[in-house]
């Protein structure tokens, strides 16, 4: 068993397990950010931001979700995936124009699922680099798209999560987890077995409620650096920077299968990152892991790095942001301090960080939250 795995089963032990009532947890979390120096102002603004996920509610190994089998049956490389996936997703047929998703031609063609006249080749510039994996996760198969090129990634980003509007998408956004996605293939196949199934004991609006069977979950990513920071590479051919994103998404996959939601903070994404750089290299640097996220010479906050995209709307006043930097800071030491779990062990570990709130994980270098959470004492 890896050095420092036995004493995390101990350190996380979440407060619905321990005993430790909610209003205890809050004030725990209250004093984490006094005892750095934050005033009331930023308090209010660290804790909004950084509200932790609810309990688990299905825990892994997780079976594949039901759109896991359209992707099977689909090239996985090349021009041919691109036609199929545009059967399914006519969103690939448009290219990214302001207040696209307002036009008569779209609402008809992504909303409604009717064929589209005229223009039917997808907009990517090099379909033939785009390649689909079928990655396996503790919480199940995840589809992955992944452009050759970086044009081609922030074009599926524009089309597919933003309705064809050209958004600006970060330098530092390499992947991104879609979910609640209509697979108009799948749509039609629902609505003919529907229709051809004389005992069908539900109505086709009662069928349109279990959105698992004609919605998607998929990660689009792209290749080149990781956040966009060079990562070391190995003797091997493998993109380490890849290796790193896939399975930063598949943590964040899991999250959701396993918490049922997506809390989009910056824990999310230290644990993402750990999980990601373990997959890897077999360890977690947390120097590399602060570089990824603009920390690398804090208190200096690299606005490049990821953290300025979880600042929050309206966005952390810059003494909070400091807070916040200061906490990932303490974060990724401590998570430097857990070895390398076996491959058996990756799973639990990856749940039971995603239990804890940033102030917990960043606490635990110094080993505040077993006694909090056991004796249900304030720091």
């Amino acid at each position: 068993m890896a050095p420092g795995f036995y004493p995390l089963r101990q350190l996380v032990r979440p407060w619905y397990i321990s005993g430790v009532e909610p209003e205890t947890r809050e004030r725990w979390r209250e004093a984490f950010w006094q005892s750095l120096g934050a005033g009331d102002d930023a308090v209010r603004q660290l804790l909004a931001l950084c509200t932790p996920l609810p309990p688990p509610c299905a825990p892994p190994p997780l079976a594949d979700e039901p759109h896991v089998a359209f992707y099977r049956e689909l090239p996985t490389q090349g021009s041919a995936l691109v036609a199929r996936l545009a059967e399914a997703f006519p969103q690939l047929s448009f290219s990214p124009a302001e207040g696209l998703s307002q036009t008569p031609e779209w609402v008809q063609a992504v909303r409604r699922g009717e064929p589209r006249e005229g223009r039917k080749n997808p907009s990517l510039q090099a379909p033939e680099a785009l390649t689909l994996q079928l990655l396996p996760t503790p919480a199940g198969t995840l589809p992955v798209l992944i452009a050759g090129f970086r044009e081609d990634f922030v074009r599926l980003v524009q089309l597919l999560a933003h309705r064809g509007e050209p958004v600006p998408i970060p330098d530092s956004m390499g992947a991104c987890l879609l979910q609640g996605l209509n697979n108009w293939q799948r749509y039609r196949a629902l609505r003919q077995q529907w229709e051809e199934d004389p005992k069908a004991s539900q109505s086709w609006e009662q069928m349109l409620q279990r959105k698992e069977l004609y919605q998607d979950r998929l990660v689009l990513a792209s290749r080149g650096p990781y956040s966009g920071v060079p990562v070391p590479e190995s003797s091997h051919k493998e993109d380490k920077a890849l290796v790193i994103r896939l399975n930063h998404e598949a943590a964040h996959y899991l999250t959701l299968r396993v918490f049922g939601k997506l809390g989009h903070t910056v824990l999310e994404e230290l644990v993402a990152d750990w999980y990601g750089l373990q997959a890897a290299y077999g360890n977690y640097d947390a120097e590399l892991a602060l570089r990824f996220l603009g920390l690398e010479a804090f208190p200096v906050i690299r606005l490049s790095g990821r953290l300025n995209n979880y600042r929050g709307m309206p966005p952390l006043s810059d003494e909070a942001f400091q807070f916040l930097g200061s906490a990932c800071c303490r974060a990724a030491n401590f998570l430097s301090k857990l070895g390398s779990p076996q491959e058996q062990d990756k799973a639990f570990l990856l749940v039971s960080l995603l239990q804890l709130s940033l102030e917990e994980l960043a606490a635990g270098e110094f080993k505040a939250v077993p006694s909090a959470h056991q004796k249900g004492d304030e720091p």
